[in-house]
């Protein structure tokens, strides 16, 4: 879930790219991080996590902020190399907003991405949420497009995703990486601002930008193409504590609601991040 920093009007979203070794999981975000604008970009880290190694950057999406002045940045985090403890991805796909599944199609490595897909349903459902309650996208990896290759839509039903959005990529040159995360973050912007919208804390704008402004020498899309925010159901909100305890943790305080309107009810959490300073 979103995190909330009414201080600094800021809402933070977490995007991870998972897949097995040598998916192409760190090619993708150093292609990715080398397009992006240098204004809008933080730094590109990697620091150890646990004996596992935890790579990730920073980025607004957008200068313009949101209609009550809320602006939004998106966290890209993915584990490199062969990841030695199961519990460090784990941790790193809690609260995630959305997820780029990445994985070779040949049928060589099916096993591989079968077993890499089931262990993340396990990861998602310790916390209790499922694979197809989070945007996400199959992002197809492989430098011989077409060339003994299993059909998109056959991989994507034997995976059990078949709802799932489909990218073909090569992260080595960067054809279809960028494609493969515009294509996700336009529904995680979306869900963002219609949970902000719900718990009555952030006014959505009337659409969500296009992700193509966001890269160097990529041309942007025309306005049919932007996602229009759905506002939630009419009628009168009534909202409640869900649980008789806050949490509160340093300076994160979790607060669990319980908003209904007229017969439709719905339990969430708001997590906000209070700047001590």
């Amino acid at each position: 879930m979103a995190l909330v920093n009414h201080a600094k009007k800021e809402i933070n979203a977490k995007i991870i790219y998972y897949g097995p070794v040598g998916c192409g999981k760190s090619a993708a975000l150093n292609y990715i991080y080398s397009r992006l604008k240098p204004a809008l970009r933080g730094e590109l880290k990697s620091v150890p996590a646990g004996v596992d190694n935890l790579l990730f950057f920073d980025f607004s999406p957008f200068d313009a902020p949101l209609q009550n002045g809320y602006h939004v940045r998106l966290h890209i985090y993915t584990l490199t190399g062969a990841v030695t403890n199961p519990a460090t991805w784990k941790m790193t796909l809690k609260g995630a907003d959305g997820i780029v599944i990445m994985m070779d199609p040949s049928p060589a490595h099916f096993a591989e991405a079968h077993e890499s897909v089931m262990q993340l349903r396990d990861y998602l459902s310790a916390y209790g949420v499922g694979l197809h309650d989070t945007p996400a996208v199959l992002q197809l990896n492989d430098s011989c497009y077409g060339a003994g290759l299993i059909d998109d839509s056959e991989l994507a039903f034997k995976l059990d995703l078949p709802a799932v959005m489909v990218c073909r990529s090569n992260a080595a040159s960067g054809e279809g990486v960028l494609e493969a995360l515009t294509s996700l973050f336009r529904p995680v912007l979306e869900r963002v601002t219609i949970e902000g919208n719900r718990n009555d804390l952030i006014k959505p704008a009337a659409t969500v930008p296009d992700g193509q402004e966001l890269f160097d020498e990529i041309s942007s899309g025309d306005d049919s193409d932007k996602v229009v925010a759905r506002s939630g159901t009419a009628g009168s909100a009534r909202i409640s504590l869900s649980a008789p305890d806050v949490n509160v943790e340093g300076t994160l305080i979790r607060i669990p609601l319980e908003i209904s309107v007229g017969e439709s009810c719905r339990r969430m959490t708001i997590s906000v991040s209070i700047d001590p300073e």
